[in-house]
């Protein structure tokens, strides 16, 4: 099973942190077949509404690495809410140089699979900027 790296830096914080907690994407950059994702997520334990834009989010700075088969189906400006955002470990699976795929399996808007993800930052939770 491949882990993401330095998936401790939300584990520290956020010990079952699942990829379904991630609320919207803020950005994406493509550069020479790596995506860089900045990301907000809420962990939805114990709240009654999710995402709740009152409540604090967690920006982070994810990097895939090594993608293939990306695609996007974002419209309009802003941030995207993805409600069924999810990494899964397909490192099993026998194909060379994949070991994960990533979807938003609720509205189909992002679908790509890759080698390797690293969590480059975390920002301390926060609200959303109300430019958002």
């Amino acid at each position: 099973m491949k882990e993401i790296n330095q998936i401790e830096k939300i584990r520290d914080f956020y010990n079952d942190w699942k990829p379904s907690d991630i609320a919207f994407i803020k950005e994406i950059n493509w550069s020479k077949n790596n995506l860089k994702i900045i990301l907000y997520f809420q962990i939805k334990t114990n709240m009654s509404k999710w995402p709740d834009l009152t409540k604090d989010f967690i920006e982070a700075t994810f990097e895939f690495r090594n993608v293939i088969n990306m695609k996007l189906d974002f419209t309009g400006n802003g941030l995207h809410f993805v409600s069924g955002f999810d990494i899964i470990d397909a490192s099993d699976h026998g194909l060379e140089h994949i070991n994960f795929y990533i979807e938003d399996y609720e509205d189909g808007s992002i679908e790509f699979s890759c080698e390797d993800i690293e969590i480059i930052s975390l920002q301390k939770p926060a609200l959303l900027p109300n430019n958002s």
